[in-house]
């Protein structure tokens, strides 16, 4: 397994610091996060800010609520085109840091982040509206003209299909195998790591990725108290 771990290095990937973090545990679940997002949290949020933030984040509850309603492709269309809106900025110039993974709240009070929080905010998201955690998956990818590093948000109907793609480069979901241009090189969510040539071989436990660990324990702290 850690040499399976060790030979993702060789294809450099967006943070190398996310294999070399990752290390061998027994399969678990993790703590879900389902319905994390309460309407009292934002609303104490929304008090301490301008009107154009407040209604980006009373459309978020709005999209929540009444999306949940919809079928899974709905709910991703949804989503997908809401959080595209955001500004993208590259994480030294936002946040002050070489790599920083923003929780959904953070992200949109920004209404900016990189590939990696458009990607986040979205997989909470659709948590939240009642996509089955198992069909999402936080995916490194990269582009095969260039082997630019890139994160998308993954959809699979089941272990085996063919994945439906949400990019913050584009509003249309395609099917990975309609994205010739990305060559996906593993996948994470809250139940683990796997590299993309296997999705049943998990190779560790995504709380052992510093940056994915600091973002979920913002997160639950956002719960308790909102971000100031």
């Amino acid at each position: 397994m850690k040499a399976k771990i060790a030979g993702l290095l060789n294809l450099k990937p967006l943070h190398v610091s996310i294999i070399a973090l990752l290390y061998i545990h027994n399969p678990a679940h993790a703590n879900h996060l389902q319905k994390i997002f309460p309407q009292t949290l934002i609303k104490k949020v929304q008090k301490k800010y301008d009107n154009e933030t407040r209604d980006r984040l009373q459309s978020w509850l709005d999209l929540m609520a009444t999306g949940a309603k919809l079928d899974d492709r709905g709910k991703l269309e949804r989503v997908n085109h809401f959080f595209n809106r955001m500004k993208w900025v590259e994480d030294r110039e936002l946040w002050g840091q070489k790599d920083y993974w923003a929780t959904p709240l953070e992200s949109l009070l920004k209404n900016a982040g990189d590939c990696e929080d458009f990607s986040i905010a979205k997989y909470f998201s659709l948590l939240h509206m009642g996509v089955s955690e198992e069909k999402l998956k936080i995916s490194y990818v990269k582009y095969r003209q260039g082997q630019q590093a890139h994160m998308v948000l993954t959809y699979f109907s089941d272990p085996n299909s063919d994945p439906l793609i949400l990019d913050n480069m584009t509003n249309d979901i395609l099917k990975g195998s309609e994205r010739t241009d990305l060559s996906p090189v593993f996948h994470l969510n809250s139940f683990g790591v796997w590299k993309n040539e296997d999705l049943s071989e998990r190779l560790g436990n995504v709380d052992d990725i510093q940056q994915w660990k600091s973002m979920v324990q913002r997160l639950r702290r956002e719960i308790q108290r909102p971000v100031s």
